[in-house]
């Protein structure tokens, strides 16, 4: 499976990039990202099968089941793109600070973050901004991580559905809160959200390993 993730192999560009810089805080970071995504490709398998059978598994409910999903599907692709960030404040930043920095602390619409975001985006290659600007603008990592945040520190409505053909439930819908009140809320299935994650975590850690290797 692994090989069919990664354009390029994390474990042999990382060992470039340490042949070139030594070992730092970034190669920890980058690995801990792509494992990251390999668990999302192996919840993904798991996913599968409950798409398929929506019904309990072991005694455990159906719906249990789809938010156990959804919040560790969303809050890895989170936490895989943020690692890749941490990676960049280490290497680029000079960031020395026991936390990471994370996606937000490059993003300047963030009012609250805006001069620090500026600080550290100057400090980044050309690859590595670009990179960073593109995940920010990727309408799945807004859509993740509005769903994440709830999953996180508090909770996402929830739309059950009682039957279906074959008196079989559908699988839980979420609804993602929108940001204005002109705007209307999002709301996805669990199976949906799954694959997002899977596939947003996917393309720009990915990407992010390719980065790496222009270091």
């Amino acid at each position: 499976m692994t090989s069919r993730i990664w354009t390029q192999q994390p474990g042999p560009v990382v060992q470039w990039f340490e042949a070139r810089h030594g070992q730092t805080p970034l190669s920890n970071l980058v690995m801990w990202a792509t494992w990251a995504i390999e668990g999302l490709h192996y919840l993904d398998h798991l996913d599968q099968t409950q798409a398929a059978y929506p019904a309990p598994i072991q005694g455990h409910p159906a719906d249990v089941i789809d938010i156990a999903h959804v919040r560790w599907a969303t809050g890895t692709a989170i936490t895989a793109l943020d690692l890749c960030a941490g990676a960049l404040g280490r290497f680029c930043c000079g960031w020395t600070k026991p936390q990471e920095l994370d996606l937000r602390d490059f993003d300047p619409a963030k009012k609250e973050k805006e001069k620090m975001a500026k600080k550290q985006r100057a400090e980044l290659p050309s690859a590595a901004l670009a990179w960073v600007d593109e995940v920010l603008a990727d309408g799945r990592y807004i859509d993740i991580q509005d769903a994440r945040n709830p999953f996180t520190h508090s909770w996402l409505r929830r739309r059950l559905s009682r039957g279906g053909p074959g008196g079989h439930a559908e699988r839980t819908q979420f609804v993602v809160q929108a940001h204005q009140p002109d705007q209307p809320d999002r709301v996805y299935g669990a199976r949906a959200l799954v694959t997002l994650a899977r596939d947003l975590g996917t393309s720009h850690v990915d990407a992010f390993v390719s980065v790496v290797a222009t270091l």
